[in-house]
């Protein structure tokens, strides 16, 4: 007995363990829904209370603007109500404007919703999504008030009000039911990437085939630096401090961003002495490199300090050294001074970084006085992508503007709503095709779970809470789908067809012919959406790859051009905006995805060493220097506007001369000499002739 007792207690042990681990790892997702749960039935209550029209509206609003943190909550708040007000005003205008002329209001519509669809694809974070609540409110509030012109009023403010409840109801939740507060994601963000960033960095494998997973932690960083900022905008809403932080997160991934992308020439450096055969000078830089590293991660944040005020008269010695051997050619030499002047820059980058990193973790409430850092974000976006968003935007409510006027259905309206909410709710997404179909299957299973709740179980609802169980099982399963990052498109198509079909309301009232119209325009619409989305979305194209390589290329035509204050910073964060969403949809496994890679590392590494080539070129007093120096940065120009041997060879022979009379200057030699060695290193995708079509189109 004893030993049966025994094995029901360790079965029992092995039970609990297991329930508080799986608690644990999805507690917050537990959390999460309980809050869309509770705020979805507050919004219901509400409603009813107030008499409102359509509570589905109220409860849809709260189910897109919630978020796990509340400083999210209430960017998305304020940005819907800034978009849904603009967009009221919109409808508004265009109902008064053309309520007797319907092919000149849906032509005037489809301008509105390729301007913002536009909008929604150049701006980011809760920006984007202002315009896209401003295009698709006109569908909303500007087609009931257009058929209704007497009653366009009443239904653009009960639409608002119905609107401004759901938000109500959502930041009330949010902030009132175990707040998670965005800055404590910010900070847990800021220290992995701190702590990622010195692991990566430590180059405890210099071989060429540990690079691809290089690569891949470089797309991964860039990812990451595009969420933080896409987080630092939204966390001025969470606080009175939000704007100070925001201040301090900005400067973080400015140092962030400047220190990785010196890290990174110094690895190709590092690659190319290796494969010469230059051991002798690898081994003399490593040493001190793994020095600047070590400090990095010590506990003694002096000791970096100490280590870049020792770092000249140690690299004097070793160059010294080097000099005094019998092996070391001239190109020794300059291989080694270019790494130097790599290394002190890295080592001033780092210790700015670690002295922001610090006072971001111990949240002083001031900027570092000692650090004097130029902290600009510029978002990049391909025209490209923008026009043809905007298209396919107008297409799509045009052909189910159509399709409803042509076939006179009543329910016509339902697909002209679902075809523009889906066009401009998945503009912005990476790989929207793949978004839409997930939402099109949640979109019949919502539709399904209405009628069950519809038709089975509010006909039995007495009261508000009876009301609340009938719909409970469904806001919770699209809740709990929309948590995971495999069915979030599933989720939210349930969510959404759910509350839009499930004949919620003041007095029940269930129309079978209705709710099965209704239901079936609104998977036609969607099913448009998706049929656009099939044939206009370049995002994972060929030729869209292609103008990817090309912007990519400008930002160095950029950086030989461009007037030289705060330019740095636009380079950086310009040139990983544009990889956002290659960084998230793509992992290195094709050609194609090698060649945008390609072209990525040639870009950071050239395009930094002209900035800071012509910063250099400030002091040089010499005119046939400087004129040698102008005329290698319009070579490497002329270069990235045109690749091909014929320019490439120009460039070299630029960049030779240039090293030529620049002897005196070793600052400027040294960038010199790293540009040369990038070039001809690359020389397959500076020279597109004999190499993959991606990069072939100038």
């Amino acid at each position: 007995m004893s030993e049966i007792a025994d094995n029901r207690h360790s079965w029992l042990d092995h039970l609990k363990h297991a329930a508080v681990g799986w608690v644990e790892g999805h507690g917050q997702d537990l959390l999460y829904i309980s809050k869309i749960l509770l705020a979805t039935l507050l919004a219901l209550g509400l409603s009813l209370l107030f008499d409102l029209s359509k509570p589905g509206t109220a409860m849809v609003t709260v189910v897109i603007v919630l978020q796990p943190r509340s400083g999210l909550v209430l960017a998305k708040g304020f940005y819907r109500f800034v978009g849904t007000g603009v967009g009221v005003v919109m409808s508004i205008i265009l109902a008064a404007s053309f309520s007797q002329q319907p092919v000149l209001f849906l032509a005037a519509g489809a301008c509105w919703l390729a301007f913002c669809t536009a909008g929604s694809t150049v701006f980011r974070n809760f920006q984007s999504y202002a315009f896209v609540l401003a295009g698709y409110t006109l569908v909303i509030v500007g087609l009931p008030a257009a058929l209704q012109p007497d009653q366009a009023f009443d239904i653009a403010m009960t639409r608002l009000s119905e609107v401004m409840l759901g938000l109500l109801c959502a930041g009330l939740v949010s902030d009132v039911l175990f707040p998670k507060q965005l800055s404590d994601v910010l900070l847990q963000i800021a220290r992995k990437r701190f702590a990622d960033f010195k692991n990566f960095i430590a180059l405890d494998d210099v071989a060429d085939g540990s690079r691809p997973v290089r690569e891949r932690m470089v797309l991964r960083f860039i990812g990451e630096v595009v969420s933080l900022e896409a987080l630092r905008t939204s966390s001025v809403f969470e606080s009175a401090a939000g704007h100070l932080q925001s201040l301090r997160l900005r400067q973080l991934n400015n140092a962030f961003m400047t220190a990785s992308t010196t890290f990174h020439s110094l690895d190709q450096l590092f690659g190319r002495l290796q494969a010469n055969g230059k051991l002798s000078t690898l081994n003399a830089l490593l040493m001190e490199y793994k020095a600047i590293v070590r400090a990095l991660s010590s506990q003694d944040r002096s000791l970096l300090t100490q280590v870049r005020s020792q770092l000249p008269q140690r690299l004097v010695a070793l160059r010294r050294g080097l000099a005094a051997s019998s092996n070391s050619a001239s190109s020794h030499l300059l291989d080694f001074d270019s790494a130097t002047e790599l290394l002190t820059r890295f080592a001033d980058e780092l210790q700015v970084y670690a002295r922001i990193h610090t006072v971001v973790i111990q949240n002083e409430m001031h900027r570092p006085d000692d650090v004097q850092l130029i902290s600009h974000y510029v978002a990049r976006t391909d025209p490209t992508l923008v026009v043809t968003s905007a298209l396919r935007a107008a297409i799509g409510f045009g052909v189910s503007s159509l399709f409803w006027i042509e076939s006179g259905w009543v329910s016509g309206t339902d697909a002209v709503v679902m075809a523009t909410v889906v066009s401009a709710l998945f503009a912005a997404a990476p790989s929207p095709s793949k978004i839409v179909k997930q939402f099109m299957i949640g979109a019949a299973l919502g539709g399904f779970f209405g009628f069950l709740s519809a038709y089975y179980l509010q006909s039995q609802a007495e009261n508000f809470i009876m009301l609340c169980l009938s719909l409970a099982p469904f806001i919770l399963i699209g809740a709990w789908l929309s948590t995971t990052q495999k069915y979030a498109g599933i989720g939210t198509g349930i969510l959404l067809f759910f509350l839009s079909y499930a004949s919620i309301g003041n007095n029940y009232q269930f129309d079978m012919p209705a709710l099965l119209n209704g239901m079936a325009g609104g998977l036609i619409g969607v099913a448009i959406a998706l049929v656009m989305y099939q044939i206009i979305d370049p995002s994972d194209s060929s030729w869209i790859k292609r103008r990817l390589a090309r912007a990519l290329r400008h930002q160095v035509i950029e950086a030989c051009s461009r007037p030289l204050p705060g330019l740095a910073a636009r380079f950086e964060s310009g040139t990983r905006d544009l990889l956002a969403r290659f960084a998230v949809t793509h992992s290195l496994e094709n050609p194609d995805d090698r060649d945008i890679m390609t072209w990525l590392l040639s870009v950071l590494e050239i395009g930094r060493a002209v900035i800071q080539l012509r910063q250099e070129t400030l002091s040089v007093e010499d005119p046939a220097a400087h004129e040698k120096i102008e005329q290698c940065i319009r070579s490497i120009a002329y270069l990235f506007a045109r690749p091909n041997q014929t320019s490439l060879r120009a460039a070299l022979d630029a960049v030779l001369a240039a090293i030529a009379v620049c002897g005196e200057l070793p600052s400027v030699l040294a960038n010199l000499h790293l540009m040369r060695g990038a070039m001809l290193e690359r020389v397959t995708v500076l020279t597109p002739a004999e190499t993959s079509p991606i990069i072939s189109e100038t």
